[in-house]
């Protein structure tokens, strides 16, 4: 198995690509931004039990995160929400796995991390019980991670921002913005960002995650919708099924959405060859 992605593919392979959003109201206040279908989603596999549990990155203070184990709506509620560093959940995925009893486990993380766990899923045998216990893999859009004493040491003497100010960051055009427990909004050129990305980030090419069943992220012009990105068979049917049960409401993404996607992608791309470049 490799990543099929190119200049000319650099979504890889899929099957097909929605604007979706969360009919539930609660769900929707959470996510204003997104439009919470990945918690949707989450919530119709555990609901209806296709799914034991989710295994997902929770925020805690600032840029901080735990993984935790979700079983119902609200412990998967608590969890939503943006994650800026890396949560390194795959080194203790199977204590948790093994430890709770989990048999069929849906997993949100980052393109580098479904990537590992698209090959365990794939091959099993090379973990055995690990991987056949992987149910669903979603993996969120990511421009990379930040290194965290760094970044907030950044934010602290540029912006003026503590950590335990911060509530959530998105990207709005070519801005991160920084968004305070006081609700002021603080933007920041994702460029000038880009130097407290952690090394590995630079280098990755996955804008996506090709490996997952389903891809999700958003796009500056549809705010409020979460893009999805069906990739396998499986994925396509949660999707359609998630929507036919209310769960989520779908529509065909279009071109306009696929192309937005594209061209974030192609940038991470070209940003990957360019330092790959400087370390020869």
């Amino acid at each position: 198995m490799t990543l099929p992605i190119t200049p000319q593919k650099p979504l890889g392979e899929y099957i097909n690509v929605y604007l979706a959003r969360s009919t539930d109201p609660e769900i929707r206040k959470r996510r204003i931004s997104s439009g919470g279908a990945v918690t949707s989603i989450i919530c119709y596999l555990l609901e209806h039990k296709i799914c034991d549990a989710a295994v997902v990155a929770k925020r805690t203070v600032g840029l901080q995160g735990e993984v935790v184990v979700a079983r119902t709506r609200d412990e998967v509620l608590e969890a939503a929400g943006d994650k800026w560093s890396i949560v390194p959940f795959t080194s203790r995925l199977r204590r948790i796995i093994e430890d709770e009893g989990l048999r069929n486990v849906v997993i949100v993380g980052l393109p580098c991390q479904v990537q590992f766990l698209g090959h365990m899923k794939a091959f099993p045998i090379l973990e055995t019980d690990f991987g056949e216990r992987i149910k669903v893999l979603i993996s969120l859009f990511c421009i990379g991670t930040f290194a965290h004493e760094v970044f907030l040491a950044y934010l602290r003497s540029a912006h003026g921002i503590r950590a335990e100010e911060i509530k959530g960051m998105r990207i709005s055009g070519d801005d991160l913005i920084v968004t305070l427990i006081s609700g002021k909004e603080i933007p920041i050129p994702i460029r000038e960002a880009y130097p407290y990305l952690q090394a590995g980030c630079l280098l990755c090419t996955d804008y996506t995650g090709v490996l997952a069943d389903i891809s999700a992220g958003t796009v500056q012009s549809k705010r409020g919708y979460t893009i999805l990105i069906t990739r396998t068979k499986l994925g396509e049917e949660i999707v359609t099924k998630a929507a036919n049960e209310g769960y989520i409401e779908i529509t065909e993404g279009g071109t306009e959405v696929v192309n937005e996607v594209v061209k974030n992608a192609l940038e991470k791309l070209a940003r990957a060859q360019k330092y790959a470049v400087q370390l020869l």
